[in-house]
């Protein structure tokens, strides 16, 4: 049980930090700061944020039990599957933000901030009033506080900056360049996930998964981009 929840904070808060330092030493485009700002963001709520809610979701709502034994509490409780829902807003809520750099990415920020932290809040008091350190109570709360963090943190950092290179067309033609991977990374993390879950190999699943979706999301890359040049020289 402690694997779940440790891979789930390897897959879901470090390994998109992962891809965008691979990201960025690869990709030449990448060359300013506020790019490679908005690299990591995106990251972030595609993985972080998008693949996260939707797996929490699958969890909440069809692990239901194996959920609430991994954080110690009382199975068949109808409101995991409220929280499923919660998660699930969550979760669309991520993957659209990719392509978003204006209020929308900032709500999504704030919900994901108010759940994590408010979840973090009832796990804490969970503790301290019975003593109940299962994994899914005092692991997860990692993840919970953590990609918060950087998510406002790096959304600061970029405002600080005022880059006039974001309201460049060449900005756009490279933001929509790289949505695909960030949305195909998120996609094989969470199937990744899920494939390791059921067959015994979580780490592997999940580190494979996201390499494929990744791998998925460049060959749709290299298509937008001809589609782009086909449009400069029409």
């Amino acid at each position: 049980m402690n694997e779940l929840f440790w891979v789930r904070i390897f897959g879901y808060s470090l390994l998109p930090l992962l891809l965008t330092a691979v990201h960025i030493l690869l990709d030449r485009q990448t060359n300013t700061t506020t790019r490679r700002i908005e690299i990591a963001l995106m990251y972030l709520l595609a993985i972080s944020v998008g693949a996260n809610g939707i797996g929490g979701a699958f969890g909440h709502l069809f692990l239901s039990d194996l959920v609430a034994e991994g954080i110690g509490w009382p199975t068949g409780s109808p409101f995991q599957l409220e929280m499923g829902f919660a998660n699930l807003t969550i979760g669309i809520l991520g993957v659209v933000a990719i392509s978003r750099r204006d209020g929308f990415r900032t709500a999504t920020i704030l919900a994901t901030t108010i759940i994590g932290v408010g979840a973090t809040l009832v796990h804490l008091q969970d503790i301290a009033a019975h003593g109940n350190l299962s994994p899914g109570n005092t692991i997860q709360n990692i993840s919970n506080l953590l990609d918060p963090v950087l998510l406002i943190g790096l959304s600061w950092w970029a405002a600080r900056l005022a880059d006039p290179d974001v309201a460049t067309a060449a900005f756009r033609r490279w933001h929509a360049q790289q949505q695909p991977i960030m949305g195909m990374a998120a996609a094989g993390v969470g199937i990744g996930f899920g494939v390791g879950f059921a067959t015994g190999a979580l780490f592997w699943g999940t580190f494979l998964g996201a390499l494929a979706g990744v791998g998925v999301g460049l060959l749709m890359r290299q298509q937008i981009v001809r589609q782009q040049n086909q449009l400069a020289l029409d």
